[in-house]
This record gives C-alpha cells, structure tokens and sequence, in this order.
C-alpha cells in the first residue's frame, strides 16, 4: 500500500529545520559569550533573520531530499 500526501516527511523537515537552528543558535550564543559581545538591537535583529534564514533554507533542503529519496524507492523493487 501505497502513502501518500507526505506528511511524515514534512514533520521530519520541520524537525531536522528545527535542530539545525538550535544548534546554530547555541553556537552563536557560545561565541558571543566568549568574546564578551553584548547584543544591541541591530545585533538582535541580524541573529534573528540569520536564524530564520537558516530554519527555511534546512526545513526545505531536508524536505525535498526526503521526498526526491521516497520516489527513487517506489520504483525499485524488494
């Protein structure tokens, strides 16, 4: 039986976006600790379009690997 409609792959992209913006996050939060900056309002802005950035650019590229991934096996057989 076939599935259809993709959402398990997208939950995974959402998470896989998710992890790799925590990840980026924690380790500009370590760098900035240890260089002693301390965030402004522009700095504040700049992280969170890098961060969101990061989220849409990880959650789409996990997303359509997943999916290129599902159609190359369909067609194989076991």
């Amino acid at each position: 039986m076939a599935r259809r409609g993709g959402e398990l792959e997208a939950f995974a992209a959402f998470l896989g976006g998710l992890l790799a913006t925590g990840l980026l996050a924690l380790a500009m939060a370590g760098v900035g600790a240890l260089a002693g900056i301390h965030p402004g309002p522009r700095l504040t802005k700049a992280v969170a379009a890098v961060l969101t950035s990061t989220w849409v650019v990880a959650t789409l590229t996990v997303y359509l690997r997943l999916i290129a991934r599902g159609r190359t096996r369909s067609g194989t057989r076991s």
